[in-house]
């Protein structure tokens, strides 16, 4: 019975073990950032849809193409249409950041992710209870 035990819980183990490095290796775990205004400025593009852009501009400027809006669609979230326009951005520190704020197109704050050689940014979409993100990858 104590030998049974025993390879169940190795099992688990095992299994718990497997999980974590696929979550790990598949990015799945978001690592919040901190950057600076400088790490922030330039390019930025949607990983879902690849087609939106943000490009922030060191005074202040955020030029948004082809941004994809979502809607709640009962259980889901969806694509709805796109924005684009240009506005202002900024951080609640000039120094570093862990979110930031745009006043063309919806969704903030976007916040930072990722790791410093490879920041994302993301920003939820639909009920807050879906936990899905609109994320973007700086270029």
């Amino acid at each position: 019975m104590r030998d049974e035990r025993g390879r169940v819980a190795a099992g688990l183990r095992g299994v718990v073990l497997a999980v974590a490095v696929l979550t790990l290796a598949t990015g799945c775990i978001w690592q919040q950032q901190t950057l600076s205004r400088a790490d922030i400025v330039g390019t930025w593009t949607e990983g879902d849809t690849g087609t939106g852009t943000l490009l922030f501009e060191d005074d202040g400027t955020v030029v948004v193409t082809n941004l994809a809006v979502f809607s709640n669609e009962v259980d889901d979230v969806v694509k709805v249409s796109e924005c684009s326009g240009t506005g202002k951005w900024w951080v609640t520190d000039d120094k570093e950041a862990k979110t930031l704020g745009i006043n063309v197109c919806e969704g903030n704050p976007w916040e930072f992710g990722g790791s410093k050689t490879h920041p994302k940014m993301r920003h939820i979409v639909g009920d807050p209870s879906y936990g899905k993100y609109q994320t973007l990858s700086r270029k």
